[in-house]
């Protein structure tokens, strides 16, 4: 019986890709994270920031592994339109504060290309016909 971090083995390159450019997108965040912590404090105060910073990584790290490692299209769906809405939402939001810390915007844009280039990966023709097939069985 497989385990929750165990990959499929028919999965497609694009799913790996998937992978790398979402982990990617993280490594990105935590320095967007780590400059703009201040504005999150100010909002928020130091645990509510604390807080919300933990379950925004642990939540963006779990729904990785819940679409890709459970197969899961409606958590392929989740990434694609709700997630993807609110990255960009939150980065609109604190856009004046970015735009005064010059590297930050760019940092922001360049998560912002590779979480758009990630979630393509999922939609890619191999990946929707990997994500439609039946999961093969547990072997124990």
């Amino acid at each position: 019986m497989g385990t929750f971090f165990d990959k499929y083995e028919d999965a497609p390159p694009d799913i790996d890709r998937f992978e790398r450019l979402w982990l990617g997108t993280l490594v990105l965040s935590v320095f967007v994270t780590i400059t703009m912590f201040d504005w999150s404090m100010s909002r928020l105060g130091h645990y509510g920031a604390a807080l919300l910073t933990g379950t925004r990584f642990g939540g963006t790290f779990l729904l990785m592994l819940l679409c890709t490692r459970r197969r899961s299209n409606f958590f392929r769906w989740i990434i694609a339109v709700p997630f993807n809405l609110t990255i960009v939402a939150y980065d609109a939001i604190r856009l004046p504060q970015m735009l005064e810390r010059d590297p930050v915007i760019w940092i922001v844009v360049l998560r912002l290309i590779l979480t758009f280039a990630a979630t393509y990966m999922l939609f890619t023709p191999r990946s929707r016909a990997w994500f439609a097939a039946p999961a093969p069985p547990d072997t124990p």
